[in-house]
């Protein structure tokens, strides 16, 4: 972990008996199975140097929690003093309100270009910057300060104008657009992306249940989403969302996603009852074979936050490739 370097903490491990022989690395837990954890190392973290009350730790390290979100380094390089714990507990206490995911609409970035044209125009994100944005909010969640980030900067803090000037220093952009293998890294996110596109890996057996056990895994889903009314479309989808979570509700919205087109939290489900559209198009396809029709495995439910069009399309959203995103 980034903090052992911290003289305090390593002072109560010392004091705990949870160090080896030389004095620098943490022994095993003696009892993983056990139930009385108080001498171990993550409660030390949490009591000591979180400054939680004792009552209060548990020793747990969740996906996306408080105790992994400072474990994980959210808190960014160069932002601790690995040797005097004084300058940690700020920094520490910033990170500790990381865990969620920050909303963006792409819509307000209307003068903010991107780093490519089109028919010798330039790009902005309002225009074509929803994977932008989608990848940026992953970041806010999920991601990790990198070298490629300005100085002092935290995760819960990055913006699309700072995601957009790390792919413009980065080379990130080419003629065909942003190249999200190239930018993911640099947002401390590892990304594998599924569909039937040139850089897609061949989609699993069962895409659905692909992309939920990433996040019930603590991952997240860039899910990359058909609405507009046609059958052939070369590029595979129309729009991005960042599916973030399992819904606590019922009925059929299944996971929680934020649409960068408004900034809105809205639905996703496994259902494709969800959305008449797809039956539409399975029905048209069925009958004539000649139209083109990419299956689908998530598919939307309209944000109330909406604007009246964008729920129209909401509801017509399905997912028909994704990207899976993890911390690295």
């Amino acid at each position: 972990m980034h903090i052992f370097g911290n003289s305090r903490f390593r002072e109560h491990c010392e004091d705990a008996g949870l160090l080896t022989a030389d004095g620098f690395s943490l022994m095993p837990d003696p009892d993983p199975a056990s139930a009385a954890i108080t001498g171990s190392a993550v409660v030390q973290f949490q009591n000591k140097i979180m400054l939680w009350a004792f009552e209060r730790c548990d020793g747990r390290v969740d996906p996306r929690g408080k105790t992994w979100t400072a474990l994980t380094g959210a808190v960014g390089p160069g932002n601790i003093n690995p040797v005097d714990s004084a300058p940690v507990m700020a920094p520490i206490r910033d990170a500790l309100g990381n865990a969620g995911f920050k909303a963006y609409n792409q819509g307000a970035y209307k003068s903010e270009k991107l780093g490519y044209q089109r028919g010798g125009k330039d790009v902005t994100i309002a225009q074509e910057g929803c994977f932008l944005c989608v990848l940026t909010m992953a970041a806010t969640g999920i991601g990790r300060p990198t070298s490629a980030w300005p100085k002092g900067l935290l995760a819960k803090d990055l913006t699309p104008v700072h995601a957009d000037k790390i792919a413009k220093d980065n080379n990130c952009y080419s003629e065909d657009g942003l190249n999200p293998f190239t930018l993911s890294p640099l947002l401390g996110m590892s990304i594998e992306r599924f569909g039937a596109g040139r850089w897609d890996k061949p989609l699993p057996a069962n895409p659905t249940d692909h992309a939920e056990g990433h996040i019930a895994a603590g991952g997240v889903v860039a899910a990359h989403v058909d609405y507009k009314d046609k059958h052939s479309d070369r590029s595979l989808g129309d729009h991005w969302v960042l599916v973030t979570n399992k819904a606590s509700g019922s009925g059929l919205h299944h996971f929680d996603a934020i649409d960068p087109s408004g900034g809105v939290w809205m639905g996703m489900s496994k259902n494709s009852a969800a959305c008449m559209r797809d039956t539409d198009l399975l029905t048209e396809w069925l009958a004539d074979p000649s139209k083109e029709y990419h299956r689908a495995y998530f598919f939307g439910i309209p944000s109330p936050n909406s604007i009246t069009q964008r729920q129209a399309y909401q509801s017509n959203y399905r997912m028909v490739r994704y990207c899976l995103l993890s911390s690295s």
